[in-house]
């Protein structure tokens, strides 16, 4: 079983689809920026986060990923900016995504408000060629991977109050395809590969603790509909405590510590009940951290619950 995952992940770096092998954190409450474009600048002051997982704890060449995402409204305007970066190594493959955002907010009254989003960037990959072992050498195809860089667009849109939010986002609109066997490289728009996510999420406040149940569903033309169902409680308004189940037949564990209205840490596990555990004695691990500054310009009023 080992050998076939390894095989699984030399296949998906030799003959790969930039763009399409889009990351899925299990914060994805907290990594808003990173998966809907309309999230930023939603928060009232400047918000940032760093996030490493490591998938499949291990496994030789398993994935491992780490993202930045830096986001701000703009003092007097209903606009909001951000940046969003994120790092992969899979096996030989290497890929890094830059995207910047810009958001535009709708007051719809007191309460509510929309968001509308749009992000520009590149997603680029490369290959180790010293990672890769062939058991025919003749075939110089498999060393001859070229690195590509390509453009990309994406698209988002997110409702929301101080307790409810609902988004929709298409993090990115093109594909692109390289395949040297073939001496193609393109890059082009194809709806069956594009990527939905719809999410949302409520919070119930008591005076000690808070309930936000969450759920997050992904579409892609072709394959099954991912859910990610989770349900976490806020403890003394310090600790979350969270507990998720994923369609891909994954449990997660899930903890947040606030250290102060400034500063958030957050950690979480994976657990397969698939075949994949026979392989991966550890599961998958992330953390994260999470920092909001105002600079003095404004008074943080609370602490935020996404």
């Amino acid at each position: 079983m080992r050998r076939l995952v390894l095989v699984l992940i030399f296949i998906f770096s030799c003959f790969y689809v930039i763009g399409q092998n889009q990351e899925q954190y299990n914060h994805y409450i907290a990594n808003q920026g990173l998966l809907n474009p309309a999230y930023n600048g939603t928060r009232e002051f400047m918000s940032g986060l760093l996030v490493s997982r490591n998938q499949w704890i291990g496994i030789e060449g398993a994935p491992i990923t780490q993202a930045l995402n830096v986001h701000s409204p703009i003092s007097n305007t209903n606009l909001g900016l951000g940046l969003a970066v994120t790092n992969e190594s899979m096996g030989a493959h290497h890929s890094l995504d830059c995207y910047g955002a810009v958001a535009y907010k709708v007051p719809i009254n007191n309460d509510y408000k929309l968001s509308l989003g749009l992000q520009l960037g590149f997603n680029s990959f490369s290959m180790d060629q010293s990672k890769l072992v062939s058991y025919d050498n003749s075939d110089a195809s498999l060393y001859d991977i070229p690195n590509t860089i390509a453009l990309n667009v994406g698209f988002g849109s997110y409702f929301y109050s101080d307790k409810l939010f609902v988004g929709f986002s298409i993090p990115e609109f093109f594909t692109n395809f390289s395949n040297s066997k073939l001496g193609t490289d393109k890059s082009v728009f194809d709806y069956k590969n594009l990527h939905y996510y719809l999410y949302g999420g409520y919070v119930f406040e008591a005076d000690n603790y808070a309930i936000k149940p969450t759920i997050l569903t992904r579409f892609v033309y072709g394959a099954p509909i991912q859910i990610d169902m989770t349900a976490n409680i806020l403890l003394f308004r310090k600790a979350w405590l969270g507990l998720s189940y994923k369609t891909s037949s994954e449990m997660t564990f899930l903890l947040e510590y606030i250290i102060d209205n400034r500063f958030t840490v957050r950690y979480s596990y994976d657990y397969p009940f698939s075949s994949l555990n026979q392989v991966t004695n550890y599961g998958s691990h992330e953390v994260g951290i999470q920092f909001d500054f105002d600079f003095g310009k404004t008074v943080m009023k609370s602490i935020r619950y996404f």
